[in-house]
């Protein structure tokens, strides 16, 4: 069985995504150890574990794979026969995915699913 190449594009967001899920695990785990120890978790609480864990910039971080991620597949997915036949969809989607939750988790899904064209 073949093996298909990923794009620069994929593998980055596969990364940032990957940094992302552990740095809220460890966000997860100060704000457990604060619980465990009889600290009140509240605003200040949370904003403390948020920052020693490198949460927010991993979120930025995958925020931007996303994006380049979305512009990689909208040059990528013109030459795909089943885009080509509903293109006013697809064209909608991206219109949408700077403001739309739901149309960005489809490209990405769907970015996720293109092989490599290069």
């Amino acid at each position: 069985m073949k093996r298909r190449r990923l794009a620069r594009a994929q593998i980055d967001y596969m990364a940032a995504k990957e940094h992302f899920l552990l740095t809220s695990k460890q966000a997860d785990r100060k704000l457990e150890e604060m619980k465990d120890n009889g600290v009140e978790i509240g605003e200040k609480e949370m904003e403390d574990a948020v920052n020693r864990s490198g949460f927010h910039k991993a979120f930025n971080e995958l925020i931007q794979a996303e994006n380049t991620l979305i512009e990689w597949s909208h040059t990528s997915i013109k030459n795909v026969p089943s885009v080509q036949e509903n293109r006013a969809y697809y064209e909608e989607l991206y219109r949408e995915a700077k403001n739309n939750v739901e149309s960005r988790a489809i490209l990405v899904e769907l970015a996720m699913l293109l092989g490599n064209e290069d």
